[in-house]
């Protein structure tokens, strides 16, 4: 198993063995409204411990999907409702504004899925719909594509590939860029293609 991982393992174990789902709830809702928290390494964490029935994997899921939707829902409120006194005392800089409303301006839902997935853009995501006031409907389909995806991949995946876990971390580690290049367009074409048809269907 790569260092890095065994290292995420030993120090956050202790901590759901002692705190268990709520910690993990907390952790991930946080994400959703600005504030830096390893919501997505507790996950892969408590994931791994409900692999070896240290704890329940449908709780697990459960939890980190309410969590996910929680938190990003409040994120969207803020952003909406407080955005501007947010900008007002700095705390979103008028350059992070104005790069969230050409992301979201020009990809919509599918900006909204892949930023679940990078650091430091997850973070002010959801804030920043609420900011650029996406309407609350197509918030909602996105919220819940990028919850459900988020999930899936870090809360179930896990379990079903831990044997073969290390071996990916290490190809990974070594091709990251390329690995997420690819993964975001093949994300985003399902995304665009889901919504147009969405949209043929449900004429505005």
């Amino acid at each position: 198993m790569p260092e890095a991982l065994q290292h995420i393992i030993t120090e956050l174990t202790p901590w759901l063995q002692q705190y268990g789902y709520v910690l993990l709830f907390i952790a991930i809702a946080v994400e959703g409204f600005g504030i830096p928290a390893p919501g997505q390494s507790l996950l892969i964490v408590a994931s791994l411990l409900a692999a070896t029935g240290q704890m329940s994997l449908p709780l697990v899921l459960i939890v980190a999907a309410c969590a996910a939707l929680c938190g990003n829902s409040l994120g969207y409120f803020i952003g909406w409702r407080f955005g501007d006194v947010l900008l007002k005392k700095g705390w979103i800089k008028p350059q992070l504004e104005d790069k969230i409303h050409g992301v979201i301006g020009q990809y919509g839902i599918a900006a909204l899925v892949l930023s679940r997935f990078v650091e430091g853009l997850k973070q002010f995501m959801f804030i920043g719909c609420g900011l650029a006031k996406m309407p609350l409907k197509q918030f909602v389909i996105g919220n819940a594509l990028a919850t459900s995806i988020w999930v899936a991949l870090f809360g179930l995946g896990p379990v079903l590939i831990r044997d073969e876990i290390a071996p990916m971390l290490t190809f990974y580690h070594q091709h990251k860029y390329p690995t997420w290049a690819i993964v975001s367009l093949i994300l985003a074409a399902l995304i665009t293609y889901t919504w147009r048809r969405w949209q043929t269907k449900n004429p505005q």
